[in-house]
């Protein structure tokens, strides 16, 4: 979505939950004459499920690749079950508030909030976790290709037909080598790292031979690393 689209979504859902809102408050303040602590008890606590419902729906609608889940259940969906479930609770609560005691209404509304309120960090945490992960990893996957570019430089000036092919052999191991990196390839990929840094120095300096020993180092390393990784999975 755009940031335009976004915005209309978000105004569209503001009126949606003032208008919801404005039905709430005229069934219950107009349908139920005598009003004692049991109702503004359950009336209190329905007003918290709306803010908590309008606080979810706000960071559902913020870019982001990752989704607040826990347990397989998206939190937004969560956030829909407690307020039917609160919407109902604080009703029959209003419905027999002459009957009922102001201890166990809030009893059962608070360990219903309370049960939101968990289910809402630990969703939150492992969005959190998960985003971590992916800006790790998108971190290392960067990395790699950034080598492969590199290389492919040095094999766009370089004049040597066969220092040329040497170059394309190893920008294209790189470029086609599995992006991920894990505890297993670090060592070699700091290896292949340190070797482009000095292959570039090497191509500079119209070294060929040294420049070819590289090349032919990095087309092992990059052996290595594709071994390591299918070994590992």
């Amino acid at each position: 979505m755009t940031k335009k689209t976004d915005k209309k979504y978000i105004i569209m859902l503001a009126v949606v939950y003032a208008a919801v809102f404005a039905i709430y408050n005229i069934v219950t303040l107009v349908a139920f004459n005598e009003k004692n602590d049991v109702f503004w008890l359950s009336y209190a606590f329905m007003c918290v499920g709306f803010a908590a419902n309008i606080i979810v729906a706000y960071l559902t609608f913020q870019k982001s690749d990752t989704e607040a889940i826990f347990m397989n259940i998206p939190l937004m969906s969560f956030s829909v079950f407690y307020f039917i479930a609160e919407l109902f609770v604080s009703f029959v609560f209003m419905l027999f508030r002459l009957v009922a005691s102001s201890t166990l209404a809030i009893v059962i509304q608070s360990i219903m909030l309370l049960i939101f309120i968990i289910f809402a960090a630990l969703a939150l945490m492992s969005k959190g976790v998960v985003e971590d992960i992916n800006k790790n990893v998108e971190t290392k996957v960067r990395s790699i290709k950034n080598l492969a570019i590199q290389v492919k430089v040095m094999e766009d000036q370089c004049l040597d037909p066969e220092l040329k092919r040497e170059l394309h052999k190893v920008q294209e191991g790189i470029r086609y080598s599995d992006p991920m990196t894990t505890s297993v390839t670090e060592e070699v990929d700091d290896m292949i790292a340190g070797k482009v840094k000095e292959l570039k120095y090497l191509c500079s300096n119209n070294e060929k031979n040294e420049a070819l020993q590289v090349c032919y180092k990095l087309s092992s390393y990059i052996s290595e690393r594709n071994m390591l990784l299918k070994n590992s999975k």
